[in-house]
């Protein structure tokens, strides 16, 4: 959040606006002219507070999504053997996740539904690990969703400020393709080189010192999360970001988002479908992976913070 801090701040300079740091650095309070606003972690208050809750919860968010007839990924909750609450019958044991796992023909995902930045993510294609995560996770978790596994193709970020598109961009997961020369780490490194030159980012249990075949293809993240070695790309094809710029539009029109971020996914069959919708608007890995990044972020944050004080 260290950015963010520093953004703010100076946002908060040019603009008469008085600054102060709260709770271990989550909150920042603005104020002028008598009138105080806070941003806590990266929700600046720009979104009704029953929305905000919505967003936050994975499962939540594909129920009101779903019920405005908007293209999203499937999702189906899941609650801990142990809930016995009327709201949790049929949905509390592992055999209704088991149903589940072979209607999707034994490719799913199962997930937290409060997660952030991919975290509590897992692809699963075998019982066994189905078991094994799925009592991890409940463990841990009043709930969570498990969603049919999307072949997805390109994933795209969208973030709006009053249905007004502020940023837009794609996000590519980390896939290498090999030479018959190279070894896995230094064609990572070639795709980022900053994520993956930090030895703490790496994964265990694979061998960065293989080399891969002649157009062999390694893919080292299903996911396409920036804080899991993703990488960005801005120039879109104008088809593509036309719809997808009309999608987020209609997403966040008929929801009411005031400030907010929108993952789409295209699927390798050309399908669009909203993914998850962010409350809280993170750009400190858009600000290390692009040109001129803090500026960028730097005006659109001012935007919502001017927008706090009208």
């Amino acid at each position: 959040m260290k950015n963010l801090q520093r953004i703010i701040k100076q946002i908060a300079l040019e603009n008469n606006l008085s600054y102060e740091v709260l709770s271990c650095d989550l909150i920042i309070k603005l104020t002028k002219d008598n009138k105080i606003r806070y941003i806590n972690g990266y929700k600046f208050g720009l979104n009704s507070h029953s929305l905000g809750l919505i967003l936050d919860d994975k499962y939540a968010t594909y129920e009101l999504l779903n019920s405005l007839n908007i293209k999203v990924c499937k999702h189906h909750i899941l609650f801990r053997p142990n809930n016995h609450n009327s709201y949790a019958k049929n949905y509390n044991s592992f055999k209704y996740c088991y149903d589940l796992f072979l209607k999707y023909n034994k490719n799913v995902i199962l997930k937290v539904n409060n997660g952030t930045c991919g975290d509590g993510v897992y692809h699963i294609t075998t019982k066994n690990k189905l078991k094994k995560i799925y009592n991890y996770l409940l463990k841990y978790n009043f709930s969570i969703s498990l969603c049919p596994y999307y072949n997805v193709k390109n994933e795209y970020r969208v973030i709006l400020l009053n249905n007004e598109i502020k940023i837009i961009y794609e996000k590519i997961n980390p896939v290498v393709i090999g030479n018959g020369k190279d070894k896995l780490i230094d064609l990572l490194k070639e795709f980022n080189i900053n994520y993956f030159s930090n030895k703490n980012n790496l994964k265990k249990k694979i061998n960065y010192n293989k080399i891969l075949k002649n157009n062999e293809k390694f893919i080292y993240d299903f996911k396409f999360n920036l804080s899991k070695g993703s990488i960005i790309n801005e120039d879109i094809l104008k088809e593509t970001k036309t719809i997808v710029s009309k999608m987020a539009k209609d997403v966040s029109k008929k929801i009411n988002l005031g400030f907010g971020s929108i993952d789409i996914i295209k699927t390798i069959d050309d399908k669009y479908y909203v993914l998850e919708i962010n409350s809280g608007v993170m750009i400190e890995n858009y600000i290390k992976l692009t040109t001129d990044g803090y500026n960028k972020a730097k005006k659109v944050y001012e935007e919502a913070v001017l927008e706090m004080f009208k």
